[in-house]
């Protein structure tokens, strides 16, 4: 799940003061910079936890982890955690957990880091694991008067397939419901999401990683996932004048034609999701969505026996920008030239828009870095978090996007003798670019410390040696990209 940025950085706070003896609720509202009555206020309509609630709870699941993995006592345990006394610990254990201490150090239960929220980690129960199967299931459509629902559409959530980009994710789904089976290091090059990294000159922009900055042209970027699979594309922008009865119209038309929809928005951010069915003429729409469960933004929706979203207030959210689908087979698939050109396309450094693409985005990222005025507020957490999260999300969008380009140039050396070693060596490039934005990772820590990660952040020597790292992640990518030029004209 995700919240707003302050209630993350309440939540980071708690993690890193889990063991302190007496919670310090005067010290949170220092560092957050909010009064005491506005983040109880905050922190309980977010989560629909009140904040002490959720304290002792943190505590009772972190201190799990002591009776499975420590041979302290179950008093001291208790003392560590803050706790009064070992019957108060008790009772509050078997509340939250459903079981005694002791019962539970006898039954061990699964403990492991799991994700509070975007970002954000901490120990929990896993005992509940999800698991996922790839085998494609025949379709089940269900069709009435009034609706249509393409049951059998493989779930798109952070995580499947190994992916973290939303768009590739969704391909590699739909793909699957279409009875083909495109790898996901495919979809990522075929769509170009493998190439890119963008940087807003103007501020620190949580939207940098979205995969619609990438070119010039919203669109275009999408028309080529739909070149990957060789079908049909069709697209519908919120442009002014569009209205939700041609929403509607475009999403029915497909849906009843037997093909899933991509949209971007329906629920929360305009992240593309898969819109799988519609109810009462198209004001339900059901499908996957990264957010459906996402307190902060899918508080109006419910979940379909089948796992589906269904939300009647899709148009509401002025965060619905776009539809589109990937039709009927429409000829050849996109083929190894047409991918490397458009990677080289993402890649060529070019500023549009007031966003730094490709190759120069690395620069922007590094002068926002280094610029230390930016990091003169190192004691609050709030203002800290939100560049923590556009840091993360540019690691993360050249580990996910330099190490499936990788995967790609190493199957194609294997098949294209001719350009096998300019293969192999634009693989090494991408995979060394990867390792460094790994490295830029390990320097801020355990993600599970997000207080330790934050101050790290202010401090500039380590933001000296990470900008060193965004150099020579910019030097692969280079050296990445002259490859691959060289590689166009020479077919040219």
């Amino acid at each position: 799940m995700s919240y707003p940025s302050s209630v993350k950085a309440i939540i980071c706070y708690i993690e890193a003061h889990i063991k302190d003896e007496k919670f310090n609720y005067n010290e949170l509202e220092r560092r957050i910079g909010f009064s005491d009555a506005y983040i109880r206020e905050l922190f309980g309509k977010n989560t629909g936890c009140p904040l002490a609630k959720y304290v002792r709870i943190r505590k009772v699941k972190c201190s799990a982890y002591e009776l499975l993995y420590t041979d302290m006592s179950i008093l001291d345990i208790a003392y560590l955690y803050g706790f009064s006394n070992p019957e108060t610990y008790t009772r509050a254990f078997n509340k939250i957990i459903g079981m005694t201490p002791s019962t539970f150090r006898i039954t061990r239960p699964i403990i492991g880091k799991k994700e509070l929220s975007v970002g954000v980690y901490g120990i929990g129960l896993l005992n509940e694991k999800e698991q996922r199967s790839d085998i494609f299931m025949d379709r089940n459509v269900y069709k009435n008067n009034t609706g249509t629902i393409l049951y059998g559409v493989p779930k798109a959530a952070w995580g499947e397939y190994g992916g973290g980009t939303p768009y590739p994710i969704c391909l590699k789904a739909c793909s699957e419901y279409l009875g083909e089976d495109l790898e996901y290091y495919f979809t990522m090059v075929s769509s170009a999401a493998a190439f890119r990294l963008v940087w807003n000159t103007k501020c620190w922009d949580l939207s940098n990683v979205d995969i619609f900055h990438t070119l010039s042209e919203t669109n275009e970027i999408y028309g080529f996932g739909a070149k990957a699979l060789g079908r049909e594309f069709s697209f519908l922008g919120r442009d002014e004048g569009v209205t939700k009865e041609e929403f509607m119209e475009f999403i029915k038309t497909h849906i009843d034609e037997g093909y899933p929809c991509i949209a971007l928005g329906i629920i929360g951010p305009p992240e593309p999701c898969i819109i799988t069915g519609y109810k009462n003429n198209g004001e339900e729409l059901l499908g996957w969505n990264f957010f459906q469960n996402d307190p902060e933004f899918a508080s109006n929706i419910e979940i379909d026996e089948s796992g589906y979203f269904v939300c009647s207030s899709w148009w509401e959210n002025t965060d619905t920008q776009a539809v589109m689908c990937m039709g009927a087979i429409d000829g050849e698939k996109i083929s190894n030239d047409e991918i490397i050109a458009n990677g080289v396309k993402v890649l060529t450094g070019r500023e549009e828009y007031g966003y730094c693409k490709g190759i120069d985005a690395y620069d922007a990222w590094k002068n926002a870095l280094g610029n230390d005025s930016e990091f003169t507020v190192s004691d609050n957490l709030f203002v800290l978090f939100e560049k923590m999260l556009c840091q993360m999300d540019a690691m993360s969008c050249i580990i996910d996007g330099r190490e499936n380009a990788a995967k790609f140039f190493r199957s194609l050396a294997e098949t294209w003798e001719i350009n096998k070693e300019k293969c192999n060596r634009i693989a090494d490039a991408f995979a060394r670019c990867a390792e460094a934005a790994k490295q830029m990772r390990n320097l801020f820590g355990d993600m599970s410390d997000m207080e330790g990660m934050l101050k790290k952040l202010a401090d500039k020597p380590v933001r000296d040696e990470v900008c060193i790292l965004i150099d020579k992640a910019k030097m692969f990518d280079s050296e990445a990209l002259a490859l691959m030029d060289s590689m166009i004209k020479k077919q040219n």
